[in-house]
């Protein structure tokens, strides 16, 4: 298994002069290192040329005269002929997920930024063309395969596989490679977006660099002092919110009555025995084999729980699911076979192993363990591997409150069921020059499902929320209920 599917999506310089690009503020600057070579590009997805190039870095930063490895970096330049100085970083979540691979989305999203300021992207280390941290084996079929078939033997051939000292594939070291492409690249200072777990690496940049930064923009905010991994607290918040709009909606309540215990018999069900059956696919109509579990059906439904549109198809679903009749669920997982980008799971393990899941108390766990939504399940799919994988020590303060002055944007979906509201309000606690903006229809990621690209353009002009309009995050509508398999939906009414 290479990667899991998460989630987690102007003037261009001519050729002639494509060779090096050497920002306003590098030129004034001598002291800046040699700038990073780029050249022009193609990446797939996009029609025009954009700029890409590698800096090559330590991979253990403290012996800088030892092993390097190679960043991939690319940068869409700013459509405006006099373009702003500062550029926005985009920071991706996971973690493991790689910026090269979600550029073409994330242009679209942040067209309006574009017009005057770059746009960098960097594959973080251990993920896309930067040293990718991924097993040999081809992905399996997730009609299939189950969480369970990547198991410890398989993370061990994983792990063996790796000719790299995963102790310095951490955030503090992710941290020191965006600075140093920043460096490269002769910014005085960046802009810095970061979406889940890049809103972590975010804070954690603030904390390392903070002269380095103008502004900071946190979306589906991850604080380090919370602890990644037990997370089934948030998923069970956010299906009882769902549960109570069906139920406040007379279609959705009058087709769908037992959606609550439904889903109680499925998990209770598929924990005695998983399903084994041949299905259509929901695609090309072939015969193939589908292997589900109370694992894998959780996870599919719980990352339907994301985003705005698919949870509101979990009712029928689930209803459809009791039946016998798979094909919806299975719809479901095309979704998913077919969504872009996705994790470098021997990153993701790497991090969260050594600078959450250590932290995860018995209380917690008690506590998260608890939860009618899905147990143990979400803890239990990192603390099996957790124990077999190679172990570091984060910084002492890694989980500490981070305390900073730089101007910064937070941003939530009350629908969220894995980086809740709460977790922002935490995160602002520390941010004294801060404002946390919470749409009450949209789940994971604002950027992708509201107008807060927009948003993000209006406050990086000046940095004053007062020139922020953030009234369109509440005239952001919530999608209807789907009632038949004719995706005949009921329209709810918002308020």
């Amino acid at each position: 298994m290479k990667r899991l599917n998460h989630w987690l999506m102007g003037s261009l310089l001519s050729s002639a002069l494509a060779t090096t690009l050497v920002s306003h503020s590098a030129i004034a600057n001598d002291t800046q290192p040699d700038p990073l070579q780029l050249d022009s590009c193609f990446v797939e997805g996009v029609s025009k040329q954009l700029q890409c190039g590698q800096l090559s870095v330590p991979e253990n930063w403290q012996s800088p005269t030892g092993k390097n490895l190679d960043l991939n970096v690319i940068v869409a330049n700013a459509i405006s002929q006099s373009p702003q100085s500062d550029p926005l970083f985009l920071l991706m979540g996971g973690p493991g997920q790689a910026a090269s691979e979600l550029v073409p989305g994330l242009l679209k999203i942040f067209h309006s930024v574009r017009e005057d300021r770059d746009l960098v992207f960097i594959d973080q280390r251990g993920t896309g063309k930067s040293n990718p941290l991924v097993c040999d084996e081809e992905d399996g079929d997730i009609y299939e395969v189950l969480s369970s078939d990547f198991n410890v033997e398989d993370a061990k051939k994983c792990i063996a596989s790796f000719d790299v000292d995963l102790s310095q594939y951490n955030t503090n070291n992710a941290i020191l490679d965006f600075d140093a492409v920043r460096e490269a690249l002769g910014y005085q200072q960046i802009n810095l977006y970061g979406i889940s777990y890049g809103s972590r690496a975010a804070m954690v940049y603030m904390r390392e660099k903070p002269q380095a930064l103008r502004s900071v923009i946190l979306d589906g905010v991850v604080p380090p002092q919370v602890v990644v991994g037990p997370m089934g607290i948030e998923a069970q918040r956010a299906f009882d919110i769902l549960v109570e709009q069906c139920n406040s909606n007379q279609a959705c309540l009058e087709l769908f009555p037992s959606f609550v215990s439904d889903y109680q018999k499925i998990r209770a069900q598929l924990e005695l025995a998983p399903i084994k059956t041949m299905i259509d696919h929901p695609v090309t109509d072939k015969s193939i084999a589908l292997n589900i579990d109370s694992k894998k059906f959780i996870n599919t439904l719980r990352n339907m729980l994301y985003s705005v549109g698919r949870r509101e198809l979990l009712p029928y679903v689930v209803s459809e699911f009791a039946k016998g009749n798979y094909k919806p669920f299975v719809g479901l997982m095309s979704q998913s076979e077919d969504s872009i980008g996705g994790m470098y799971v021997g990153l993701t393990f790497n991090i969260l192993c050594n600078e959450d899941i250590p932290r995860a108390g018995k209380d917690l766990l008690a506590k998260d363990r608890a939860n009618t939504f899905s147990g143990a399940h979400t803890f239990e799919v990192f603390s099996g591997i957790c124990k077999h994988w190679p172990t570091f020590t984060a910084p002492a303060n890694f989980g500490d409150k981070v305390v900073s002055t730089i101007p910064t944007m937070l941003l939530s979906g009350e629908l969220d069921p894995v980086t809740p509201p709460s977790w922002g309000t935490m995160a602002a606690e520390g941010l004294i020059n801060s404002k946390h903006y919470v749409a009450k229809n949209a789940g994971h990621g604002l950027v992708t499902q509201t107008c807060a690209a927009n948003m993000i353009g209006e406050y990086l002009d000046n940095l004053n929320f007062d020139d922020v309009n953030s009234s369109c995050l509440d005239k952001q509508p919530l999608p209807g209920f789907l009632l038949n398999n004719n995706s005949n939906l009921h329209v709810k009414e918002t308020k």
